[in-house]
């Protein structure tokens, strides 16, 4: 397990490794952009630009292939908002604030929060190493990590609130690059309000289930307690959810395999699974949170396929 600065506090890193990349079309034509992270050292994906006419294809979401110009109207009516647009019309002139966020501000408001939740384990840090004061460190503990005792002890806040929380610098750069690479053209398609309420969801979900099985099933199966006073604590519940929803709305996007092996996105998605299923397993032998990363692959798939796949069918 990572050890976040002494050995007395163990922290299981919800990390995720790969280079994803993603094709774009504006009015001048076909914009590829590469993004970089790691995937547990061991695989790196890439796009390998075949044809406009296929990147185009797979760039888009099911459904809007042949009805773009129906589903850009249909996201852009809030879609799922009794209110709609015409509460931003109408004649109040205070705008709530999520109706003044941008997709790319509402993005960079989530990494700034995480970005001082990380300072603040800093500080916690710094008082430990240099006035053997761990008061600090062990509220950050209590209250921005997940575990089974937490939740006992009734702080169920802390099944959102590690979705802001890093120790490690790497782990919060890598969640953050691919948050930026794949959040804003999300949060694009589901509105600033309704990407917030994505994250939170799927840090919901993630943290849910990551709590259970390592305070409860691991446990019970296999007789090591060690699980249930492990935290845990990362962005990735949501960013994984993000990077699922995202295959989900783009399966066909060729992806490069150790810059190698072409694979559309739905088989990364499959294999990342698989990779995190292995972790779950070995999670008394690894640092990574694989049942946190699962349920955060639970909440993108369940949020397409029961909220935007039906749209998506009937925009057909």
């Amino acid at each position: 397990m990572h050890q976040a600065s002494r050995p007395s506090l163990l922290l299981s890193l919800q990390g995720q490794t790969g280079i994803f990349s993603r094709a774009q079309h504006n009015a001048t034509g076909l914009r590829i952009r590469t993004l970089a992270t790691s995937f547990g050292g061991s695989g790196l994906l890439n796009i390998r630009p075949t044809s406009q006419r296929s990147l185009l294809l797979s760039a888009q979401p099911r459904g809007q292939q042949t009805r773009g110009g129906r589903w850009e109207q249909h996201t852009k009516a809030d879609y799922g908002s009794k209110r709609g647009n015409n509460y931003r019309n109408s004649g109040n002139n205070r705008r709530p604030f999520f109706d003044t966020l941008t997709p790319e501000a509402t993005v960079y408001m989530i990494i700034a929060i995480n970005g001082v939740v990380f300072l603040m384990w800093q500080s916690a840090n710094g008082k430990m190493r240099s006035f053997q004061d761990t008061k600090m460190l062990r509220w950050m503990t209590a209250n921005f990590t997940t575990m089974w005792m937490n939740l006992r002890e009734g702080r169920i806040w802390t099944l959102i609130t590690p979705a802001f929380s890093h120790v490690d610098t790497m782990h919060l750069l890598v969640n953050m690059f691919v948050l930026h690479s794949f959040g804003t053209d999300i949060a694009k398609t589901l509105g600033p309000k309704r990407f917030i309420a994505f994250y939170l969801g799927a840090a919901f979900c993630g943290n849910l289930i990551s709590a259970v099985i390592r305070g409860i099933v691991l446990p019970y199966n296999t007789g090591d307690l060690r699980t249930m006073v492990q935290p845990s604590l990362g962005a990735s519940t949501s960013v994984v959810g993000v990077t699922t929803l995202f295959a989900c709305l783009y399966p066909h996007a060729r992806l490069l395999l150790f810059f190698v092996v072409p694979v559309p996105a739905w088989l990364a998605t499959v294999g990342f699974i698989g990779w995190d299923m292995t972790n779950l397993v070995r999670s008394g032998r690894t640092k990574t949170d694989g049942a946190g990363h699962l349920g955060g692959a639970a909440a993108g798939l369940a949020y397409y396929w029961f909220r935007l796949r039906p749209l998506i069918r009937r925009m057909r």
